[in-house]
């Protein structure tokens, strides 16, 4: 039994309230074929999208086989609509790329039904219609009748306790309307049918009772009934679309559209690719840089040394070509000391360095200039060893041959990544032979990108060489030098005298070394 209680609902559109249900009261038999009557606007519609669970009411109660509607969530009124209800509307609502089979199959979709047990009900549902020999056929295929017998055998085919139709016999002729009336009417029998029409003549002849509605209200009842509520052991069944009809029923749809299918899949593919190769070439130029960036900065590094130079100050001269007159002289710099300048390096610097963040700088590497005696044996004989880069027989020497040669270091210690992650050596250089330095006491040759060594850096090390002299990578692999201290290379020397020979046009220091 299905009843309402005192039923309202209002919408309102700004300051205006229209009263589509206003205090509905009224019970339904299990078993009979209820015609609706009505102007429009009479809430006649509004009271059947209630029942049905399409619409939310106001106030009151909807109660269904004596089991209140209000606390029903929106599963519950889902499952409600999916299992108890069945809806027969104006326009056919049938999906033109399945066949009329798939249509009536597809109202016991989220029914939970076996694919079987879907296939016979619907079997059954179109034969009970009168389409046993349409069950193949595409909705384009058949009538606007035959359209509106799909609709029923869909909404009855899942077997519902309420049957609701809405204006079902609009849309077609008067032969054809008396046929689904007919239709409606044996369906009554067994279930409750709730039927909205604008047609008096239908609803006298086929319907067992007339609701006439007026201004939200009912204003007459032609066979009322007076029904109690009856508690019963009703209960909703929830249910949903299994993952594999829902892709089967994409694919169908899909199939049914194969020329848009295809333009849609073309156009979206170029959209990907065009976009994918957009991103790859951002990337692959960002790499580029990055990579250009580190390349430069490893060959260039900033260097702080214990004394800076200025050439443009050495190269300054005064602008004032003129003889001074001036009775005095003064004292003054040289142009070479000018443009010299002595950094203050100390380990409260060396702490602010390291601290310094690493977008700043990545690898920092600290250079002491130590001398080294290093000395290693050749053709038997001991000589002295230099990680110099300096012509040892060349007669002038450069600033940079000059400070190797002062601070006896002419190598220089790779930075270390703060970061944690692959070394300098690995990311800047590779192995020709050997490995990278494992020990501090591991000395590593650098050559170019055609695999040439400065040939100065050989002799300081004590290897035979001539300009463009080949080498095997064996004939270098494994040379060692030994490190002596300051107490075993140097012996004691007595100073016998130092004197100052001073002229007028030159300052001379002679020292005089007794051996």
């Amino acid at each position: 039994m299905l009843e309402l209680k005192h039923l309202k609902k209002y919408y309102k559109v700004g300051e205006t309230t229209t009263r589509a249900l206003d205090d509905v009261s009224v019970s339904f038999r299990n078993q009979e074929f209820v015609a609706i009557l009505g102007p429009s606007g009479s809430g006649k519609t509004t009271m059947l999208n209630m029942i049905g669970g399409l619409d939310r009411y106001d106030s009151g109660n909807l109660v269904i086989e004596g089991k209140s509607t209000d606390d029903f969530k929106d599963s519950d009124w889902d499952a409600y609509r999916n299992n108890s209800v069945g809806f027969i509307f104006q326009s056919y609502n049938i999906i033109g790329h399945l066949s009329i089979i798939d249509n009536v199959e597809m109202g016991m979709t989220l029914s939970g039904v076996s694919g079987e047990e879907k296939k016979r009900r619907a079997k059954d549902a179109l034969i009970r219609v009168g389409l046993e020999k349409h069950m193949n056929k595409r909705p384009n295929q058949l009538s606007g009748g035959q359209m509106q017998r799909v609709a029923i055998a869909r909404a009855i085919a899942n077997d519902p306790e309420i049957l609701l139709a809405d204006e079902p016999t609009g849309a077609l002729d008067s032969e054809t309307s008396d046929e689904i009336m007919q239709l409606i009417k044996e369906l009554s029998k067994e279930r409750l049918v709730v039927m909205v029409t604008h047609n008096p003549e239908l609803a006298r002849q086929y319907a067992d009772r007339i609701i006439e509605f007026a201004d939200g209200k009912i204003q007459t009842d032609s066979n009322p009934y007076n029904g109690h509520d009856e508690v019963t052991n009703f209960k909703l069944k929830h249910t949903k679309m299994s993952y594999w009809t829902a892709l089967k029923l994409s694919f169908k749809n899909i199939m049914t559209k194969k020329g848009r299918t295809f333009l849609t899949v073309f156009a979206s593919s170029i959209g990907i690719i065009s976009i994918a190769i957009v991103l790859a070439l951002s990337n692959g130029f960002q790499k580029q840089i990055d990579q250009t960036q580190s390349d430069t900065m490893a060959s260039m590094p900033v260097s702080i040394g214990a004394v800076a130079s200025d050439s443009s100050a050495a190269m300054t001269d005064s602008q004032n070509s003129s003889f001074s007159k001036h009775k005095y002289v003064e004292a003054d710099l040289s142009k070479s000391d000018k443009a010299q300048h002595v950094n203050k390096i100390d380990s409260k610097y060396l702490d602010y360095v390291k601290k310094m963040p690493k977008k700043y700088a990545k690898n920092i590497a600290v250079t002491y200039s130590t001398g080294m005696n290093l000395i290693s044996q050749k053709d038997g004989k001991w000589q002295t060893v230099k990680f110099s880069n300096a012509d040892p027989d060349a007669k002038t020497v450069d600033t940079s041959s000059m400070m190797a040669s002062v601070t006896g270091v002419g190598g220089s210690v790779y930075p270390i990544d703060r970061d944690g992650n692959q070394s300098f050596l690995k990311k800047n250089y590779h192995v020709l032979s050997g490995s990278y330095p494992k020990k501090a006491t591991d000395v590593v040759l650098i050559a170019d990108r055609v695999n040439k060594i400065n040939i100065s850096a050989l002799k300081n090390f004590g290897i035979t060489a001539k300009t463009n002299q080949k080498f095997d990578y064996n004939q270098l692999i494994g040379k060692t030098a030994k490190l002596v201290t300051n107490n075993t290379y140097y012996k004691n020397c007595q100073l016998v005298t130092m004197f100052l020979v001073i002229s007028m046009h030159q300052w001379r220091m002679l020292k005089i070394l007794k051996r």
